[in-house]
């Protein structure tokens, strides 16, 4: 017979939240407005499978409640933001490629619920991000709004009439692979011309590549002491903001395609307000810029003028915080 999933407990201060990296594990103790009151990190083992990642979350958890010094009876909660498609009604990963073994059907939130006794929650990571955007951060108060993040691939969550949209899978806004051009790259998901194949971290980088190899002259190569294995998205802005003209132009083009996923998204969604997180993000209007210039000329069933494009205002606490509104959104319900 299957055990019980345990209820939030609303008598508790805190509350236990959770951002799974392909990195790092980082836990942290908030209060119920999501001020992070402490936080550890450990490392996420992803490598060795979602099990060996899900030891490290727990390990996490209880190094920030030492660090705290509360107990698990302490928390209302607990709230994860996990890679991946899953079935977070029962607490279980459906498939992550992020992990070896690509977790299958992995249980995530019964281990966490039985090591420590407290309920445990979880969602997509992106769409976690997505909540504390909504509640707390540059979404604050609008009833419609889509987030991406802009990494390695590209991830999204919508919120519309002030809801978190799933779907029947909860595959909805698996944004990164739409389609833009069909006969593109080819993405890791096996289709072609997807947007993340198109405006993600590897594809930034072989642009830069490509144009190197052609000749073309460039701070890049020397402030990447001509090893390619040394050139990230963060190199390539930082060389753009130093006038490069081959970097700046990197930046347009990915700018562009940018900038055709989100009138593909204003079209579709008609949201007030788009948020832009995530590492590349961090490039800021070298990228935002040429992506609004699209928007404003491509955009025309719904216009450009309806959505605000910003960026991510909580940063890297985005999904720390999320993680902290999984839990107050169950603690309201039960109210």
């Amino acid at each position: 017979m299957r055990k019980a999933r345990l209820k939030p407990n609303p008598d508790a201060r805190y509350i236990g939240g959770v951002d799974i990296g392909g990195t790092n594990v980082r836990a942290g103790i908030l209060d119920q407005r999501a001020h992070i009151l402490c936080d550890v990190r450990r490392p996420a083992l992803a490598d060795q499978g979602m099990p060996k990642t899900i030891e490290q979350v727990i390990a996490a958890l209880q190094a920030a409640m030492a660090k705290h010094r509360i107990s698990p009876q302490d928390l209302a909660g607990i709230g994860m933001g996990v890679p991946g498609r899953h079935d977070s009604a029962r607490g279980i990963c459906r498939f992550s490629p992020n992990f070896a073994g690509q977790a299958r059907n992995v249980a995530v939130t019964r281990p966490v619920e039985d090591a420590l006794g407290v309920a445990t929650f979880m969602l997509n990571d992106v769409k976690t991000a997505t909540l504390g955007e909504h509640r707390f951060g540059a979404g604050k108060g609008a009833q419609h709004m889509v987030m991406i993040t802009l990494g390695t691939g590209i991830g999204g969550g919508v919120i519309s009439d002030g809801e978190l949209r799933l779907g029947s899978s909860e595959g909805f806004s698996e944004v990164g692979h739409m389609v833009i051009e069909t006969r593109g790259p080819r993405c890791g998901c096996g289709n072609h011309g997807c947007w993340e194949a198109l405006a993600g971290r590897d594809a930034i980088i072989e642009r830069a590549v490509v144009k190197l190899q052609s000749g073309r002259k460039s701070i890049l190569g020397e402030r990447a002491k001509y090893d390619i294995a040394r050139i990230t998205p963060a190199l390539i802005a930082q060389c753009a903001r130093a006038r490069d003209p081959m970097c700046r132009e990197v930046m347009d083009e990915i700018g562009h395609y940018v900038g055709v996923g989100l009138t593909n998204l204003i079209t579709l969604y008609n949201p007030q307000v788009v948020v832009i997180g995530g590492g590349i993000a961090q490039a800021g209007e070298l990228l935002l810029a040429p992506a609004r210039r699209v928007v404003a000329a491509r955009a025309r069933m719904v216009p450009a003028s309806t959505a605000r494009i910003v960026p991510a205002k909580l940063g890297d606490d985005a999904g720390i915080v999320g993680a902290a509104v999984l839990v107050l959104r169950q603690l309201e319900r039960g109210r």
